[in-house]
This record gives C-alpha cells, sequence and structure tokens, in this order.
C-alpha cells in the first residue's frame, strides 16, 4: 500500500488553517499617492483575481435617489453621470476582501447607505434611519444568530455590530447559516464577518471568538456600550449571564427561538426598567443558582419552563424526548430561523427608534398552520413528555 502524501494532499494539509483566519477588508482610497502605490502593487504580484466596477450602475441610482422627479430627463441624467464617471477610480472606495482577491468600486459612506436604504422611504424617514446606523448592537451565538444579523444588515441597522461564537460551521448548520459547502470548518464569526463586509465594508465589527462569559459580558458592556443584546447562544448558563450583565448595565435583550415553524421572540426591556430575567419565567433563586454554577442537567429542566409548554409542537415535543437516542440535536429549521432573524431585526428597530416596545413574549407562526398529527397521537405525545419529565 502506497502511504505517500501527494502535493495536493500537502497543499490542503499546509492551508487547512485558513479556513479560520479573519482577513478584514483592505481600503483604499486612489486619489491618495500612498493607496494607489499600494493598489498598483498588489496588480503586479498576482494578488487580485477580480475587479468588480459598476460605476455606471451607481451614478445612474443615485440620479434617481436625488432628482425622482427628474427621471425622465435623459439630459440632466446624463449630465449628472458624466460628473461621477469623469472621477474614474478616484470615486468613492475601492476594498479588496483577501478571502476571494476580488477588488470592488464602493461609493463613500454616505452615498452606499444612501443607496442601500432608497427603497426604506418613507417607511423609515432619514433621522430614522441615521438613529439605526448610529446604534451597536451585539449578537450572541451565530446559527440562529446569522439569520438575525443578515436582516440587521440589509435593513441599515447597526452601524457597529459585536458579533461572538466560538465554534466552527459543522456540515448541519446549513440547514440555518446561508452559506455553502465550502464554508464548512470556517469560524462562524469569521463567516458572517466576511458577508457584512460584503454589503457594508464601512460597518465596524467587533468579534469574539471565544464563550461568553461574563467577565467577556463585562468588557463588552462597559467598552462597546451596546444597544441591544441579541441573545442566540445554547449554552444555559451564558444565557443567565447575558441577562444578568443587561440588567446592570441597562441594555435590552432580545431572543429569537425557533420551535419547528413557530417563532418566538421575547423581548426584556432592561433598558426602561426593573424586567425580570426571561420576562419571571424562572424563579429568581432558579437564575441565582444557574448564575453561579453551570449545572447542564438543571438547564435541561429549566428550559421548558422558559420556551412554555403549550408553545412546542407535539412533533416537537417528541424531538425533545429523542435527543441523544434517535436524534443527535434538537431539530431547527432554517425557515423558521430565517422568520426569527426578520422579527429580532424588527423589535431591534422599534427599541432604538426609542418606540414602546414592551417586555413580553411574541409568538409567530405566520399560515396558523395545524398539526400534521392526529389529536389522540398528540395526546399520546404530551402524556409521554410529562411522564419522561418526572425522571
Amino acid at each position: 500500500m502506497n502511504n505517500e502524501i501527494s502535493p495536493a494532499q500537502k497543499y490542503m494539509r499546509a492551508n487547512l488553517r485558513d479556513r479560520n483566519l479573519w482577513s478584514k477588508p483592505e481600503e483604499y482610497d486612489l486619489s491618495q499617492d500612498l493607496d494607489r502605490k499600494i493598489w498598483d502593487k498588489k496588480f503586479d504580484n498576482n494578488q487580485v483575481n477580480f475587479i468588480h466596477d459598476r460605476l455606471d450602475l451607481i451614478a445612474d441610482d443615485l440620479f434617481s435617489i436625488l432628482l425622482p422627479n427628474k427621471k425622465e430627463d435623459f439630459g440632466l441624467r446624463q449630465e449628472y453621470k458624466e460628473d461621477i464617471l469623469g472621477q474614474g477610480m478616484e470615486y468613492g472606495k475601492w476594498f479588496y476582501f483577501p478571502w476571494s482577491k476580488e477588488m470592488v468600486h464602493y461609493p463613500d459612506k454616505v452615498e452606499l447607505r444612501m443607496l442601500r436604504t432608497a427603497r426604506n422611504k418613507e417607511l423609515i424617514d432619514e433621522h430614522e434611519q441615521s438613529l439605526l446606523y448610529a446604534s451597536t448592537i451585539a449578537i450572541f451565538g451565530l446559527s440562529v444568530g446569522s439569520n438575525v444579523v443578515d436582516e440587521l444588515v440589509i435593513s441599515g441597522i447597526g452601524g457597529k455590530l459585536i458579533l461572538a461564537d466560538p465554534d466552527i460551521i459543522d456540515p448541519t448548520n446549513l440547514n440555518r447559516i446561508h452559506g455553502s459547502f465550502s464554508n464548512v470548518g470556517s469560524k462562524k464569526v469569521d463567516h458572517v464577518a466576511r458577508k457584512i463586509s460584503e454589503v457594508d465594508p464601512y460597518i465596524e465589527q467587533v468579534h469574539i471568538s471565544e464563550k461568553v462569559t461574563r467577565d467577556v459580558l463585562s468588557e463588552i458592556v462597559e467598552e462597546h456600550k451596546p444597544n441591544i443584546m441579541i441573545d442566540e447562544v445554547d449554552d444555559f448558563s451564558a444565557k443567565v449571564a447575558i441577562r444578568d450583565r443587561a440588567r446592570i448595565g441597562r441594555v435590552a435583550v432580545i431572543m429569537a427561538t425557533d420551535l419547528g415553524d413557530k417563532a418566538l421572540i421575547d423581548v426584556e426591556r432592561h433598558d426602561l426598567e426593573r424586567t425580570k430575567p426571561f420576562n419571571g419565567k424562572l424563579k429568581q433563586d432558579e437564575f441565582d443558582s444557574m448564575l453561579l454554577t453551570n449545572d447542564p442537567e438543571k438547564a435541561k429542566k429549566l428550559l421548558p419552563k422558559i420556551i412554555g409548554i403549550r408553545n412546542v409542537s407535539p412533533r416537537m415535543l417528541n424531538s425533545f424526548m429523542e435527543v441523544d437516542k434517535s436524534l443527535a440535536g434538537i431539530p431547527q429549521l432554517g425557515i423558521t430561523a430565517t422568520n426569527g432573524g426578520s422579527l429580532a431585526a424588527l423589535a431591534s428597530r422599534e427599541i432604538i427608534l426609542g418606540r414602546r416596545l414592551n417586555s413580553g413574549r411574541y409568538v409567530k407562526n405566520t399560515l396558523k398552520l395545524k398539526s400534521p398529527t392526529s389529536f389522540s397521537h398528540n395526546i399520546k405525545i404530551f402524556k409521554k413528555f410529562i411522564n419522561s419529565s418526572k425522571h
């Protein structure tokens, strides 16, 4: 048997670690001599695989946005476009993305955000949009949380995003993380960060690739002062720690939970009032004990109290009982994760704009879907779950 390693295998082993590296985009202003020299050197060294420059489309859309009542004046449109096209490569900024080796031409920050939010008007006015961009949001857990980030970014919410998750993308994550199989093995933080940068490279990012602890949370709240903390972590002790720090720092907490076809959105307005953690679904002594000691078995028993048994479908209950038996983990649907991400972003918008979104639970099952199993079968599952929870 030939055990010799092929050149392809050697290359793979040498470069596998690259899947876990965050490569910040490089910004170039070609009206500056130094930037132009570095830019030219990249091309000389064959570091650029692709260049994307659609200045014509940028100019065309900017004209329509700024002069909507003159859209049919083709002479004026051409005059406006020629002013931008005349600036050529010195217009706006260029960003180089090391992970794809692409060089992309962007407008400056103001014009990019004008383009990205043009279709939001007047559903969201200019002042409101500026408040949304000025906000800082921390997202803990980037499986379901990645869907929240997608919706925040596409909505122009969060000029500064704090991304926290210690894990890599596993193959099974791809039913709720928007990506491809080539992203398997990448850090979740890196994957989400790259997507953000490609949409809006001006968004400030803070990356936390370690477990969420009370010390990490204290540092985040004290240094970055987030307006909102999004809880999408699996670790129950981390959920407790997030709420403890939110209560001390007076920061709103949003949690999206996907249960089969149903999305639950929990809002805790620690920023406005003395709100009970988990909206009072745990007793204070239960909360305090989990804050002091990470007890997985106790967490498993407390989780149904937080979720609420009436919010769980019979199939979901049956799934809970089959975890580590016939199922490797709790099932989650990408459709529901996306729905939860949208609702969490909507709740974030309302909080940032100072609207009165009260603490509490909001349940969303858009189509009011009926159970696919019979009533008698559902009763059997409920009885089985109740009996199993007694042991």
